[in-house]
């Protein structure tokens, strides 16, 4: 009988240690230092985050060759150069409406404002991506807000919000906050 009670022990107690090294195992495998929760399903675990669902999936699953097994700093960093990709195509539109002998003179002073600050977000997302790589997570926020800020700043110089510009700049504003989204679980990577 001692004997007996002897083996329930122990196997009671490998019960119980295998139980918390499953649930440690779940938990690494969202917020451990190395993550095994990748690509599609760390995309769609992060976008529940995100209040552009679709458009986060969308962005997130944009590179085929990263996207598939990309880990929290991955997407981080798709993200950013989605967004800085659009911020060109703003600034685009921006050089092509400056140049409209048609528009008002303050309209043109504040297309070619808009530009400069266009020019200057972008170079913080950039900024930003350069953070993400040498390991600077909370920085990489500070430059995303700047970014942000930036575009506002564009928006006020134009007079009205039904130009294209102010439909370039809701666009880039959730592409932002995707962004903001992922590298906020980057930092608090916990929080997933």
């Amino acid at each position: 009988m001692e004997l007996f009670a002897k083996l329930f022990s122990a196997l009671v107690l490998c019960v119980v240690v295998m139980a918390h090294q499953v649930v440690a195992l779940n938990e690494n495998l969202i917020i451990g230092k190395e993550t095994l929760l990748t690509g599609k399903l760390l995309i769609n675990k992060v976008c529940t985050k995100s209040p552009t669902r679709d458009l986060c999936i969308e962005v997130l699953s944009s590179d085929p060759l990263v996207s598939p097994t990309a880990n929290l700093k991955d997407l981080a960093i798709i993200s950013l150069r989605f967004a800085a990709t659009n911020a060109s195509g703003i600034l685009s539109d921006a050089k092509i409406l400056i140049d409209d002998v048609n528009l008002d003179p303050d309209v043109q002073q504040g297309l070619a404002d808009c530009k400069e600050n266009i020019l200057d977000a972008e170079s913080q997302l950039e900024d930003t991506i350069a953070s993400l790589m040498i390991g600077l997570k909370s920085e990489a926020q500070r430059w995303l807000k700047a970014a942000l800020a930036a575009i506002d700043t564009c928006d006020a110089s134009i007079p009205g919000d039904d130009d294209i510009l102010s439909v370039d700049s809701t666009v880039f504003r959730k592409l932002c906050n995707i962004s903001i989204t992922v590298t906020k679980l980057l930092v608090r990577s916990n929080k997933l």
